[in-house]
């Protein structure tokens, strides 16, 4: 192609055509994002420095892992926590009911993320109870409580079952 068609049509040059299919991909992602089916039940939506919820991105290391990406264990209980796949009361009541679902608190029957976060007496010196906590408030949640999300010492993840 000559450089003077361009110059002519400066949507065809390769940088557009890639931002463009960019902001197209990034759109997808967060139309479907946004379906709670996609994005599950219990996700832990998070707002950012606008308030508004985290949406997907890619650049400059994406919305959440900015924040807590500096360190291994802090990254893995976000994620769980996040995803409400961590080893609580809620998760075990799913994939292991045979297992204890009670929080360590003794009051209340099934450990949640929600009761961890916001109403957990091992947690209370500084709960969220918004249920859209800003991250900031989150990852310092997080930090403040090491064993929110993680796995005791003795404990090590379980094994799910094998399927039949």
């Amino acid at each position: 192609m000559s450089w003077w068609l361009l110059e002519l049509h400066p949507t065809t040059s390769l940088d557009a055509l890639c931002s463009k299919s960019i902001l197209s991909c990034l759109d997808a992602w967060r139309t479907v994002f946004n379906c709670p089916t996609v994005q599950g039940h219990h996700f832990l939506t998070l707002r950012g420095k606008n308030c508004k919820p985290l949406q997907p991105s890619y650049s400059k290391g994406g919305s959440w892992l900015t924040h807590f990406g500096q360190s291994v264990t802090l990254c893995a209980r976000a994620t769980r926590a996040i995803l409400n796949h961590a080893p609580i009361g809620e998760y075990r009541q799913c994939f292991f009911p045979a297992e204890c679902t009670q929080c360590l608190c003794g009051h209340c029957q099934v450990e949640t993320q929600q009761h961890i976060l916001a109403n957990c007496s091992r947690f209370a010196h500084s709960p969220l109870i918004d249920p859209s906590p800003s991250i900031e408030d989150f990852v310092d949640f997080l930090k403040e409580h090491p064993s929110a999300f993680a796995f005791s010492s003795q404990e090590r993840p379980p094994t799910p079952p094998e399927p039949p």
